[in-house]
């Protein structure tokens, strides 16, 4: 991975990427706003901020890493670009061409080009439908194969994730959780997508299953030449896949850039407790806590200034007035944060 953004600003401009590797995704200034109608006799409607104001870009062949807390919008962002929810503002531009607001034939062509892979292993598999039926039932929507072709493609996809031939004709319930997850990429890979979203598909599995999947992953990306939006709120699996990470707080990005500048250098103090309560290996290894106070704001009513100042251990008083700007602090490192 060579090349990394030069530019970002929160005012719809996407992030700009240097050298010669084509950009596959750009986001622009994307919003995913939720109006919530409460009360039985006074009826109140407040807005939730789910994806704020996001830009940034995805080359071809590279991992971006989503990591946040649970909702902080990381996975809202992914079914948005997807287009499994349709965006209240901002562009997705796929090739150079802004699907934010296509439908119909182009919408289906397109979600060929963006598959999912979901966290669920279980609920995102329909318990009625055989193995074969699952990972084959996109060949036959986008007319890719039918009948014997369909059956060998099948069985083929199965090969490559580590499944057999024989269990295409098995249910869900007769997986294991790391096996149907396996059935989920497999389903991902029938239509040779280019963008696969990958939202948190390994939180639910066993340790030693999740280093499976993730070689899974990394192997296939090699070998089909996929590009990746991984999204995790554990930075340890997010570094281990990713060439760059985006930290999100509540609907906006506070930091970006290359996997060695988060690990090693965060700049933004999010980023830096996030880092501080990623477990050491080595139980004789010392690490100091950065200890956040309270929870994380509710959307309905976000802070005034920086959202996470409420939180901030570094907070100044231009933080509770002014929110930062996603600025450039060194070569393809971002973050949004006041403090020098």
């Amino acid at each position: 991975m060579n090349t990394f953004p030069q530019e970002n600003t929160t005012n719809g401009q996407p992030v700009k990427n240097a050298g010669s590797a084509p950009v596959l995704l750009d986001v622009v200034d994307l919003k995913k706003y939720f109006h919530v109608v409460s009360g039985l006799f006074t009826r109140r409607r407040s807005t939730v901020k789910a994806v704020d104001g996001i830009s940034l870009s995805v080359v071809k062949g590279e991992t971006l890493g989503l990591v946040g807390e649970s909702g902080c919008g990381k996975s809202t962002l992914g079914r948005v670009i997807a287009r499994l929810e349709t965006p209240t503002d901002g562009m997705i531009l796929f090739d150079g061409n802004n699907v934010a607001d296509i439908e119909s034939s182009e919408l289906r062509n397109f979600r060929k080009r963006v598959q999912l892979i979901f966290q669920d292993p279980y609920s995102s598999l329909n318990p009625r439908m055989s193995t074969g039926s699952i990972v084959g039932e996109a060949l036959v929507i986008h007319n890719i194969a039918k009948g014997k072709e369909r059956k060998r493609r099948v069985s083929e996809l199965l090969k490559t994730v580590g499944l057999t031939e024989e269990q295409a004709d098995r249910y869900p319930h007769e997986f294991s959780g790391g096996q149907r997850q396996r059935i989920g990429i497999a389903r991902a890979l029938s239509v040779n997508p280019d963008l696969i979203i990958a939202d948190e598909p390994v939180s639910a599995l066993d340790v030693s299953i999740q280093a499976q999947i993730l070689n899974l992953l990394k192997r296939l990306q090699r070998e089909f030449g996929l590009t990746y939006i991984f999204i995790s709120h554990d930075l340890s699996v997010v570094g281990h896949v990713s060439d760059r990470i985006a930290v999100m707080y509540l609907g906006k990005i506070v930091e970006l850039g290359e996997k060695s500048q988060i690990l090693q250098t965060p700049l933004h103090p999010y980023t830096r407790a996030l880092l501080s309560a990623v477990p050491m290996p080595d139980p004789r290894s010392k690490k100091t806590r950065i200890p956040l106070a309270g929870d994380i704001p509710s959307p309905f009513a976000p802070p005034s200034g920086c959202a996470f100042h409420p939180r901030c251990p570094f907070r100044m008083d231009i933080c509770s007035t002014l929110e930062p700007e996603l600025t450039q602090r060194e070569d393809g490192h971002f973050a949004a944060c006041h403090l020098p």
